[in-house]
């Protein structure tokens, strides 16, 4: 199954810096390129692994049963949010030669989801199962998908209003200055994508706990009765 994403958030921003920090004997230059493009792999199923190995693995949920109930681990979803950037200059330099004028040539933000839905096999044999913890597990993949298609959009935004504020170009320096002087800029960005990653990746946790709610676990349940008895059987080793 593939989620596409919404197209709007895939923004391709054109800009032309304010001049704050950018002479007139500079040279002209193109306007500055910011892409920031989300993206969702097709979603992979790994069936290999029994009930009982799936206990092994430590799960980021709290868990809705409290204190006192047991929680099985049937199905989960695996996989991060990946980001990546990419920042290139380009420079020019000015009459007489007496400096150099450096701008962000285009800044290049992927967002990716790459989701694996985990199901143990005893209950992939079932058919009512199987749909079942399939169709939970697809909440979780949708959330990542709502959550990098929000922040493409908000990072698109974040990078626009803060670099212009400082200005996308800067010149004239000394030449001894153009490379202390792009690796700043290179900060700044780096900076502002830190902290909006830190956001996602905050917001993420809190929704894919909301969808692991109590209600949502019995309904997953109660979609199968003939299974209980099965489910019984299977699960009294992993009780005790």
């Amino acid at each position: 199954m593939f989620f596409g994403l919404d197209p709007l958030s895939a923004s391709t921003l054109m800009i032309l810096a304010g001049a704050s920090h950018y002479g007139k004997e500079c040279p002209r230059r193109e306007p500055t390129q910011i892409n920031v493009i989300p993206r969702t792999e097709k979603v992979e199923y790994d069936t290999s692994k029994t009930l009982k190995e799936l206990q092994g693995f430590s799960m980021d949920t709290v868990d809705p049963y409290g204190f006192h109930g047991t929680t099985i681990t049937q199905a989960f979803m695996k996989g991060s949010i990946q980001n990546s950037a990419s920042i290139s200059f380009d420079y020019g330099e000015i009459k007489n030669k007496r400096g150099v004028c450096l701008w962000y040539k285009s800044i290049d933000v992927e967002i990716k989801i790459d989701p694996t839905i985990v199901i143990a096999k005893e209950l992939y044999a079932d058919r009512c199962m199987r749909r079942a913890l399939i169709d939970h597990e697809l909440k979780h993949v949708k959330v990542d998908r709502e959550v990098v298609n929000k922040y493409a959009k908000i990072i698109g935004k974040k990078l626009m209003k803060e670099l212009k504020s400082r200005g996308f170009a800067v010149g004239p320096v000394k030449f001894t200055r153009a490379q202390d002087i792009a690796d700043k800029m290179r900060h700044v960005v780096t900076q502002i994508l830190e902290l909006e990653f830190q956001k996602m990746n905050l917001e993420r946790k809190e929704r894919q706990r909301a969808v692991d709610n109590l209600n949502e676990y019995q309904s997953v349940d109660d979609e199968c009765p003939r299974f209980q008895e099965k489910k019984r059987d299977l699960y009294s080793d992993l009780t005790k």
